[in-house]
């Protein structure tokens, strides 16, 4: 049997050597074959992003080549930006590590969150799982029972860190609406500050819609809590009587501020690689991801688990993330100054 070589000459007059063509690189299911990937999980256990973080570890290899396993490991800290940098600059840029980061992670380098030491920009966008919206509850003591109230009365809320999604909204709206939230800090996760709430410890916490509606269902049916505001750009079909941010805007910048976070519910629960991923193996991350959404026993549990599937691919994730640098220097200065 003939076998292709392929040469190379050296510098200096050296020797001529010949490889095996074959030997020269391998393939991604060569790859993925004998390499397990980390998925980096940016928030504590037993949260949205948890959730879905670990139901696509369990089905994306079904449609890698290679079939490797997928190990999640959670990072939690500074809302998620302890994990985006480490994907950024220290996980390995081979195809071997991937990540579930908050959905502000581009919001927060636009804001120039000083533990912001990446480009969303440059991460490899895989896919969207589903968007997902974040609400502020308070809880059924508190006299506050709509955001008009929140204007009037001041109403202490938990969350987890500084720069945290629970940290950045309400202080933006206490800057942009009048709101007066207070934000009491050092809770672990959505689901420490829900429990702080119900303790008694604070009157209010943020909450993820679907999170919400799932686990918490007698809370909405009994009025053990009322919604006050959703952080989006729209109204979720479960709160048609509960304002969307964007519409507490007084003019044209305060919209444009607030349409600039409200987006982020638009990044949602997504998967994404570091930067420099070689293109094929990002590549079929992105087709195992598409394929993972079509599943349908992927449908058939999220659908049995009450979990939302609205997913997007890679290439749509970047232009969302895209549109979010789109905002002028003067809005985006006023964006971070207000969140302080």
């Amino acid at each position: 049997m003939m076998t292709q070589f392929t040469t190379f000459l050296l510098p200096f007059g050296l020797a001529i050597v010949a490889v095996p063509a074959a030997a020269q690189a391998q393939t991604v299911a060569e790859f993925y074959a004998k390499t397990p990937i980390t998925m980096i999980i940016g928030y504590n256990p037993g949260g949205t992003y948890d959730l879905y973080a670990r139901l696509a570890a369990r089905y994306l290899p079904r449609y890698l080549p290679g079939k490797p396993n997928i190990v999640p490991k959670n990072m939690p800290g500074v809302g998620s930006l302890k994990a985006a940098n480490f994907l950024y600059a220290q996980a390995p840029r081979d195809g071997s590590t991937i990540g579930v980061l908050s959905q502000g992670v581009a919001l927060q380098q636009v804001l120039k969150h000083r533990a912001a030491r990446y480009d969303a920009r440059k991460f490899g966008w895989i896919g969207r799982m589903t968007n997902a919206v974040e609400v502020t509850i308070a809880w059924h003591t508190s006299p506050v029972k709509t955001i008009q109230d929140a204007m009037k009365h001041e109403i202490v809320v938990g969350a987890t860190s500084a720069g945290s999604s629970a940290d950045t909204n309400h202080k933006l709206m206490n800057a942009i609406a009048g709101t007066k939230f207070k934000v009491v800090l050092g809770y672990k996760g959505t689901t420490g500050a829900m429990m702080a709430m119900e303790r008694g410890e604070v009157k209010g916490s943020l909450a993820v819609v679907q999170s919400l509606l799932v686990n918490h269902a007698p809370w909405i049916k009994n009025k053990t809590v009322s919604v006050l505001v959703q952080y989006s750009q729209k109204r979720h079909p479960a709160f048609p009587n509960v304002p969307a941010m964007v519409e507490l805007g007084k003019n044209a910048e305060d919209k444009q501020i607030l349409a600039l976070y409200g987006g982020t519910a638009e990044v949602g629960r997504s998967l994404m690689t570091p930067p420099g991923v070689p293109s094929d193996h990002l590549a079929a991350l992105q087709a195992a991801f598409n394929a993972m959404v079509k599943d349908k026993d992927v449908i058939a549990e999220m659908k049995q688990r009450q979990m939302e599937l609205d997913p997007l691919t890679g290439p749509e994730l970047e232009k969302i993330v895209e549109e979010a640098f789109a905002i002028s220097p003067k809005a985006a200065a006023r964006a971070a100054e207000a969140r302080k």
